[in-house]
């Protein structure tokens, strides 16, 4: 089943360390079976809970490759040149669609 990684770029803090990074990550993609869906194309806000500077959205293969791009040297690597340069969340979420009596187990 296919799986996304998000990342939301909350703030940035500067642009020039942030072009870098994206330079950089760019090629660790490849060979990886993922696709751009999305790459701070233009957003329409509509319930935010804090301030959104752009979004990422990539679709892989399953969580195991997403999570091998993230966790691979090349990545780590690029990874770097985002340090102090924008407060950026990212996560890893699988496709699909949970029954509404098994969402949110931890909390029940």
């Amino acid at each position: 089943m296919p799986a996304y990684m998000i990342a939301l770029n909350r703030r940035v803090h500067d642009r020039q360390k942030l072009e870098a990074y994206w330079k950089a990550a760019g090629p660790t993609f490849e060979g990886r079976g993922s696709k751009s869906l999305s790459v701070y194309t233009p957003l329409v806000p509509l319930e935010l809970m804090d301030q959104l500077e752009g979004v990422v959205l990539i679709e892989f293969p399953d969580v195991a490759a997403a999570k091998a791009w993230y966790e691979s040297p090349a990545y780590q690597k690029a990874r770097q040149h985002r340090d102090g340069a924008a407060d950026t969340e990212f996560f890893i979420i699988d496709g699909g669609v949970v029954p509404s009596g098994d969402r949110l187990p931890h909390i029940k």
